[in-house]
């Protein structure tokens, strides 16, 4: 197979799946929770639907993935093994490595359906007041179709909806994709980029204040980027 290196060296072998064109991305999903293909594929939203069936099906292959029947009309689900469980201390090296060494962020790489995307799921409800929040983010850099999104939460859900969900909106954030991009990276300060207008953030002042800490921003925010 053209896949295969001829070496019996681990990392050989374990680079034949992993290091294929997207696999990392489809194994970063599924770590972060993501079971059924239509939720995969908004985290890897540039993959094709073909493509990301034949990378699932390695993974099923490899003993990484094991498909789950839940209904007989409904999606196939798909579930990390203890193989897939195990490759969450890659991914955690991988992103380290990334947030410090990687090159830098280009204007290709800003798709706010992905920001949102990734975004939503690291949201502190318990932070929230009790009840309904719904926050609106418009970035102003988008095209018309696609700089407007609602994250409707209730503790512990956080729902996105691209078009107006029908409740009032509590807080609204006015900003760029790249300056939100940023600080959800960890590059840019949050507090900061509030306080110097880069961020726009309405609502009740006491909505306003607590925003900060409804974010919990990147995983990887923590690890030490390279010196510029």
């Amino acid at each position: 197979m053209t896949s295969q290196f001829g070496q019996f060296c681990p990392i050989a072998l374990a680079s034949e799946v992993l290091a294929q064109k997207w696999m990392l991305l489809v194994v970063r999903e599924l770590n972060a929770g993501a079971t059924r293909f239509n939720e995969i594929r908004r985290g890897v939203p540039r993959i094709s639907a073909t493509l990301l069936k034949q990378r699932l099906t390695q993974l099923e292959d490899a003993g990484i993935v094991a498909r789950r029947w839940v209904q007989p009309d409904g999606p196939d689900e798909y579930v990390l093994t203890k193989a897939g469980t195990e490759l969450k201390q890659v991914l955690s090296a991988v992103g380290t490595w990334g947030q410090r060494w990687a090159r830098k962020i280009e204007n290709d790489d800003l798709d706010p359906s992905w920001l949102v995307w990734a975004m939503h799921r690291r949201i502190d409800t318990s932070m929230m007041p009790n009840g309904r929040t719904v926050i609106a983010f418009h970035f102003t850099d988008a095209p018309r179709n696609h700089n407007l999104f609602w994250f409707v939460c209730k503790h512990p859900q956080v729902d996105i909806c691209v078009k107006p969900p029908g409740f009032e909106e509590d807080v609204s954030v006015v900003t760029d994709t790249r300056t939100m991009a940023e600080v959800w990276r960890g590059i840019r300060p949050l507090r900061q980029s509030i306080s110097n207008g880069r961020i726009q953030v309405k609502g009740r002042s006491a909505l306003q204040r607590k925003f900060p800490e409804w974010l919990m921003l990147s995983v990887f925010v923590s690890a030490k980027q390279r010196p510029n």
